[in-house]
């Protein structure tokens, strides 16, 4: 179509496949059709085109945005969805009159439109899932703020913490996500139609008018940066990537916590799956899958940074390859949150098993040798010494922290510092005790009941308030849309 004016030949045939984008460019359908929607109803009020040509133009857009992508003519010679619409409007009316449909604009300033308008639903509905999943670890942790279990570092006991307290952990880290999410779409609600191919154009049109009747929040500053900047994508798929990173890890202790050697959670039979061959298998598949997810998100994010990194200003056709990396970013993204969090929704603690793993790892080791420094005087370094030479000789000797006595902190304390630990057995006993540790760790982000119900309220409040930006955001899209609409019609009649 394009090729009749400047060539004499036709496009190769392989080259027309292995260029086009048509494919990927159904995902954009409804925006770019949005898009020609808009420009002509402002090239009909500049009077940049005659307002019964423009009727004509629309009616038939009208009628292509009823029937759905089905009704285009999606061969690859005609290189992508902006020709193919052009083609269906000049069908249904005439090269004259549907010729005009491409006035003042070009694919360029329509692509990265048409990207704009469709990525901001999906980062909408991204987010939505993500707030669902806060909501699933806020209500769960809800129930366990009471439950002791281990914390860790480098994967060995470290300290008795909850099971609240972890995952109001992740509660935390998801909500950032959620900011980085909103920060991505505030940057990409500004609208690149009017900068046609670099240089914008010389026709007296409305740039405000289109971006409004697309529910865009700003016009571009740059023409040229409007067309050929894709960092609002690339913004997109990094915070994508990082929400991954965060549910991997989630991902990857639910898969420790379930296996044999942890034993720590219950997954219901609705989010495993079995072996082929082996019967007594109990597999963690929906994390196992999250968590190899976020690598093909790491793989999105790298690609698009590698294909934008070296091309000049403006519009180049390696653009055409990162869209469908985007669209690959946000359904993995957005499939795994949902997964993920009915998977959180049905997950059960193994409580007893949880506070085993407390006792035979020595985790409350910490706030002994704490309350000897606060009790007994000592510095800190001797009473760490103190407690690690106890805690030596119990592995020894097959004690768990449940059966140490204070003369064995005693014994220790005589070998590594040649003196006797001055501390009564009621002392040793509650500072060993993994509830008093626990309760006792009652500062701000701490893991005590009264820190952790302060710190669900804050994730309740805060996730509240994205919920409620995020639904008045879509709320708007859907208003530009139904205005947008009531245009057509009354300009088309």
């Amino acid at each position: 179509m394009l090729h009749k004016g400047r060539f004499e030949r036709p496009m190769d045939e392989t080259v027309s496949e292995y260029t086009s984008s048509m494919q990927a460019d159904i995902r954009i359908f409804k925006p770019v059709v949005q898009i020609n929607m808009s420009h002509v109803v402002m090239l009909a009020e500049r009077g940049i085109i005659p307002e019964k040509d423009a009727a004509a133009i629309l009616r038939a857009l009208h009628e292509l945005y009823g029937k759905g992508v089905e009704a285009l003519e999606l061969k690859p010679e005609l290189e992508d969805i902006h020709i193919a619409v052009e083609k269906f409007v000049i069908g249904a009316t005439s090269e004259e009159v549907g010729g005009k449909l491409n006035t003042a604009k070009s694919r360029n300033d329509q692509v990265a439109t048409a990207i704009r308008i469709r990525l901001r639903e999906d980062l909408l509905e991204v987010q939505s899932a993500l707030i669902e999943l806060i909501n699933n670890l806020i209500a769960l942790a809800g129930k366990n703020m009471k439950t002791i279990m281990p914390g860790y570092t480098h994967l060995q006991v470290a300290q008795p913490t909850t099971f609240a307290h972890y995952l109001a952990a992740y509660a935390s880290a998801f909500l950032r996500d959620v900011e980085r999410l909103s920060h991505a779409f505030e940057q990409m609600n500004s609208c690149p139609m009017g900068a046609c191919a670099l240089a914008g154009t010389s026709f007296n049109i409305n740039q405000g008018r289109v971006a409004r009747l697309l529910g865009f929040k700003h016009v571009m500053e740059n023409t040229m940066d409007a067309v050929s900047s894709r960092d609002f994508a690339i913004q997109a798929i990094s915070a994508m990537t990082i929400l991954m990173t965060n549910l991997s890890r989630l991902a990857e202790e639910l898969v420790l916590w379930a296996s044999a050697e942890f034993d720590m959670v219950e997954m219901p039979e609705e989010f495993v799956a079995t072996s082929s061959i082996m019967p007594q298998k109990k597999n963690p598949v929906v994390a196992e899958i999250a968590r190899a997810k976020s690598g093909r998100l790491a793989g999105d994010l790298l690609a698009s940074l590698t294909i934008m990194k070296a091309l000049p200003q403006s519009y180049s056709l390696d653009m055409q390859d990162l869209t469908p990396l985007l669209w690959d970013a946000v359904d993995q993204t957005r499939d795994s949150v949902k997964a993920m969090s009915k998977l959180i929704s049905a997950i059960e603690p193994k409580s007893d098993v949880m506070l085993k793993r407390v006792d035979v790892g020595f985790a409350a080791a910490t706030e002994l040798a704490d309350t000897l420094v606060r009790r007994s005087g000592l510095a800190f370094r001797e009473a760490h010494a103190a407690v690690g030479r106890m805690i030596a000789k119990a592995v020894k000797e097959g004690k768990s922290q449940q059966n140490l006595k204070v003369e064995d902190l005693k014994d220790a304390s005589k070998e590594v510092l040649g003196k006797e630990i001055q501390i009564s057995e009621e002392e040793f006993k509650g500072a060993l005790d993994a509830s008093k540790c626990v309760e006792a760790r009652a500062l701000i982000g701490g893991p005590a009941p009264r820190a952790i119900k302060s710190q669900l309220d804050h994730l309740k409040r805060t996730n509240k308030i994205h919920e409620k930006i995020a639904h008045t955001r879509m709320k708007a899209i859907t208003k530009s849309e139904t205005k947008l609409l009531k245009e057509i019609r009354r300009i088309s009649k």
